[in-house]
């Protein structure tokens, strides 16, 4: 909405509070305008309207307008008379600072930008259109240099700086990472990745190949130099065999023949239905005796007081001993757990401690003995119920017993050790014997 004096374009709140007028001088203004030529005679022509100022040159006199030596307080605005004209205004003309009477309008105070030497009075028309170059004459020459054509490139030629990467700088990248890869390995990777090309090679042909060696050492030292190579290679031969994985499993389908005990008294264990197999007297399981450290696993159930086991058994006489023994029947019975050792046939003191978990009667109890050097740790339905220290038996194999009144039922049972990785690859290679098929150093 505009006033209706001045046409300058009003606020909605100004609009409501002066009734359609920017101030109370020009309502009065107004309205003594309408009594004036309500009044006046027919024949003088009515006076024209005020010329419309654009909006954008008031913000452009205003933003641009000298600033003032000091703050003058504010004043009325002036009644602006209007100049009879017989035509339409020109934009440009009405634009021109003399034809406006500004000169008693209130000076604003300095803004904050840098005030210009003259104030913008420019007409419509020189302002360029957005998008057109607004550089002056004197610098074309420049712009068009700035802007002159490059020379069209080959695509097929590569840019010296150019986003991607050469060849150069990709193969190092490969190899940075392959030498991270490389120290954070573990160290029996690190050894199979050495030594599995040459250890294959050597399992494949049988032997090393033979290489010419002209040399003027004499007979003898030839042949001691061969005697050091020799006793070498038969020592990593030993190492390979010592670091072997071992795994050894019986599910007692194919009979006892691998258990040995006193007087051939595996002929009182004996089978249920359902594959189990119930031990009787003690019996060990003969490719275990010579074992130092080893994993020992079974899966078994306590059919009537008590389930025992054996480790470390370097013989019938020398051996320990576990048990977990069922101390209170019930829907959940209470089961103790009981170890010993025999030495040379006499049972020592016993050791006595309450399972620390939850079973029931038909419980089938997976077991596992932890055997190394003189420490061992048993493992009972994925939980450690049991760790102790003892150094009087160095090696010895397993094997189950039954006493009297007591009964269990057994499924399996395996014995690994060294079963990783590394392990398994020398459990391969150590069959064929580095020495070579001949069993001779060529």
């Amino acid at each position: 909405m505009r006033c209706r004096y001045c046409n300058l374009v009003l606020a909605p709140l100004r609009s409501l509070a002066n009734d359609e007028f920017c101030c109370d001088e020009h309502r009065d203004a107004f309205r003594g305008q309408q009594a004036t030529e309500t009044n006046a005679e027919p024949d003088v022509p009515a006076a024209p309207a005020e010329p419309e100022v654009p909006a954008f040159l008031r913000r452009l006199r205003l933003k641009f307008a000298r600033p003032p030596l000091s703050i003058a307080p504010p004043i009325a605005p002036p009644v602006i008379q209007p100049i009879p004209q017989q035509h339409e205004p020109d934009i440009a003309a009405s634009a021109a600072p003399a034809e406006l009477a500004f000169s008693d309008a209130p000076e604003l105070p300095a803004l904050e930008e840098p005030a210009l030497e003259q104030s913008v009075g420019l007409p419509v028309q020189e302002f360029e259109p957005a998008g057109e170059s607004y550089a002056p004459e004197s610098s074309e020459s420049s712009a068009a240099e700035l802007y002159e054509p490059t020379e069209e490139l080959d695509p097929s030629v590569e840019p010296s700086g150019g986003t991607r990467p050469q060849p150069v700088v990709e193969t190092a990248v490969s190899w940075k990472w392959i030498r991270t890869a490389w120290k954070g390995a573990p160290r029996d990777l690190k050894l199979v990745t050495v030594v599995l090309p040459v250890l294959v090679a050597i399992a494949v042909t049988g032997s090393f190949p033979k290489v010419p060696i002209q040399t003027v050492v004499p007979p003898a030292q030839m042949a001691q130099v061969e005697k050091v190579v020799n006793e070498h290679w038969k020592n990593l031969n030993q190492t390979i065999s010592n670091r072997a994985a071992i795994s050894f499993a019986d599910d007692f389908r194919a009979g006892l023949d691998a258990w040995r005990s006193r007087s051939n008294r595996t002929t009182n264990w004996s089978y249920d239905a359902a594959g189990f197999v119930l031990p009787g007297p003690l019996a060990l399981y003969k490719p275990t005796l010579e074992l130092v450290d080893y994993r020992f696993e079974f899966l078994g159930q306590i059919d009537q007081k008590a389930m025992g086991w054996v480790f470390r058994a370097e013989d019938l006489n020398n051996y320990y001993a576990m048990k977990f023994v069922v101390v209170k029947p019930g829907p959940l019975p209470l089961v103790d757990m009981v170890r010993y050792a025999v030495i040379n046939g006499k049972e020592g003191p016993h050791v006595r401690k309450p399972l620390p978990i939850t079973v029931r009667p038909d419980s089938l109890y997976r077991v596992m003995v932890d055997v190394r050097g003189a420490d061992f740790t048993v493992i009972t339905q994925g939980e450690v119920v049991d760790f102790w220290t003892d150094h009087r038996l160095q090696h010895g194999g397993v094997g189950f017993f039954a006493n009297r009144g007591e009964r269990a039922r057994l499924r399996w049972v395996e014995v690994t050790h060294q079963y990783d990785a590394l392990g398994r690859v020398c459990a391969y290679l150590a069959p064929y014997g580095i020495e070579g098929k001949s069993g001779l150093f060529n």
